[in-house]
């Protein structure tokens, strides 16, 4: 299953019929079909505008802007803490991530939580991965701060 995290928001593909709703056994995060793609269900009704000072989705939009809802979030700086099922800004992500070059590809435990701090300070903002259910592996690429 492909996973690409565009600022916060999430977007799945299945590869392989049946990838979506053994992740969601696995992990107990609910995802849902929207337009092309799956996502979060929390994520599936995300504006594509937000007026600042007005609620966006469960924050406080901070800009106002128009746009796709990563773009949306981007600009709020805001992200998807899939643990806590909620939008927060950015900055409220504590968590650190530790990823490895695995030759073609990085390796990390576990799906990153966007805004999660790297080595040298820096936040994940947006990534590329793959998940196996197989080998019960996440591969990344594409990691951007």
């Amino acid at each position: 299953m492909k996973i690409n995290c565009l600022h916060g928001y999430f977007i799945f593909h299945e590869e392989r019929i049946g990838e979506i709703s053994e992740f969601m056994s696995l992990f107990g995060l609910p995802i849902v079909f929207k337009d092309d793609h799956f996502t979060f269900e929390f994520l599936a009704d995300a504006p594509e505008v937000s007026i600042k000072t007005a609620p966006y989705l469960n924050a406080t939009a901070t800009k106002t802007f128009a746009g796709r809802p990563w773009e949306v979030m981007r600009e709020n700086a805001l992200v998807y803490n899939f643990d806590q099922g909620l939008l927060v800004p950015i900055a409220a992500i504590t968590t650190k991530v530790s990823i490895k070059s695995a030759g073609k590809y990085f390796v990390s435990p576990g799906l990153i939580m966007p805004g999660s701090l790297m080595d040298g300070g820096s936040r994940v903002r947006e990534y590329a991965a793959w998940f196996s259910t197989d080998s019960m592996r996440f591969r990344y690429s594409e990691v951007g701060t």
